[in-house]
């Protein structure tokens, strides 16, 4: 007959199985989509963007004097300007929710990921869009700058992204939106 033999008090414990998450499995990156991956990477680069030149004003007096520039992230609330800031939070927060989706997929959600992510990007790009006609006070020696329009672009390559995305994996969209034609294959 056999008898386990406690370990001494003074034993360290048995090491972990390995560095696996609480389910017992590692994540692996090739696991998920590269379009997926594509979808956080526009998150990150909107948000990365948001602090450099969203608009900016020349001061020239267009007599060879030069009265200097100045220029705003998208962090700039004042004059109207929260359209663009709004715009990029809707974007980034898009990106968010399908990163909680992926990473931490026990976490419940209000509607499926898939679909917030799309309207997300989808209400992003819009008021991009909106924010390009909703400031008349620019004048010829302003506007918006690089990262605006960077900005605006990715939005859109975003949301056209999240529609394959939904459409690859047969997420219902609400309403009409189910009914838009396939995107890619």
């Amino acid at each position: 007959m056999t008898h386990d033999v406690p370990p001494p008090p003074d034993s360290p414990p048995p090491p972990p199985p390995d560095s696996a998450g609480p389910s017992g499995t590692s994540f692996d990156p090739a696991s998920v989509n590269r379009l997926d991956w594509a979808i956080l990477g526009i998150g990150f680069i909107v948000f990365v963007f948001s602090f450099f030149d969203y608009y900016s004003w020349d001061f020239g007096s267009g007599y060879g004097l030069d009265l200097g520039s100045v220029s705003w992230s998208a962090w700039h609330f004042d004059h109207g300007l929260f359209i663009a800031w709004f715009a990029m939070v809707v974007t980034v927060l898009a990106a968010v929710v399908l990163a909680i989706s992926l990473f931490a997929p026990a976490v419940d959600l209000p509607a499926p990921a898939r679909v917030l992510t799309f309207l997300g990007f989808t209400v992003g790009f819009v008021l991009y869009l909106i924010a390009i006609f909703a400031h008349s006070d620019f004048g010829p020696a302003g506007g918006h700058a690089f990262s605006f329009w960077v900005s605006l672009i990715l939005a859109g390559a975003g949301a056209v992204l999240a529609l394959m995305r939904a459409q690859q994996t047969d997420t219902a969209l609400p309403g009409q939106l189910n009914n838009l034609p396939r995107v890619g294959k």
